[in-house]
């Protein structure tokens, strides 16, 4: 599907430990909690990609909490931001090495709590951790919901033309 509805795929794949693939999600229009919690817990290494750009409240909260696999995060190329939309997305996703989220600050700043712990306890098993954001005031708009591996000095931050921000 490439337009969804509410809660549409929330919880779908919970829990499930074997699943080692996750299918293609093209969906471009989202809808309120329409994949929350979709592949919680779940153990496949790569994520699919997520190409929608205007996100929804909850839309992708929690989507790949405990997935203690994962090491490499979808980019979230969103440009519009709504209220606990990447809320949890990657919590204890322990080997997760590198993040990719390009909404611009003013979006982080007005969508409340857009990015509530969204990487608490992500990445504390890599070697090492990239953040990429959009530039420095997205860094500076998202640091707040940080935890400490994922702030300068603990990793490398990046802008969207690959340059450090330190």
């Amino acid at each position: 599907a490439t337009t969804l509805a509410s809660d549409c795929y929330s919880y779908m794949f919970n829990g499930c430990t074997n699943l080692n693939t996750a299918p293609a999600l093209p969906a471009t229009t989202l809808a309120w909690q329409c994949y929350q919690d979709m592949f919680t817990n779940c153990s496949f290494s790569k994520a699919p990609k997520l190409p929608a750009e205007i996100m929804k409240t909850n839309c992708y909260a929690g989507m790949f909490a405990g997935c203690t696999n994962l090491t490499e995060a979808p980019e979230l190329p969103a440009k519009k931001l709504e209220s606990f939309c990447y809320s949890r997305m990657f919590q204890g996703c322990t080997k997760l090495s590198t993040v990719t989220m390009l909404a611009p600050s003013d979006q982080i700043s007005k969508a409340s709590n857009c990015c509530y712990n969204w990487l608490d306890n992500a990445g504390t098993d890599a070697t090492s951790r990239t953040l990429k954001l959009l530039d420095k005031n997205a860094y500076d708009a998202t640091k707040a919901e940080l935890p400490t591996e994922w702030q300068i000095g603990n990793c490398t931050v990046l802008d969207n033309a690959g340059n450090e921000i330190k």
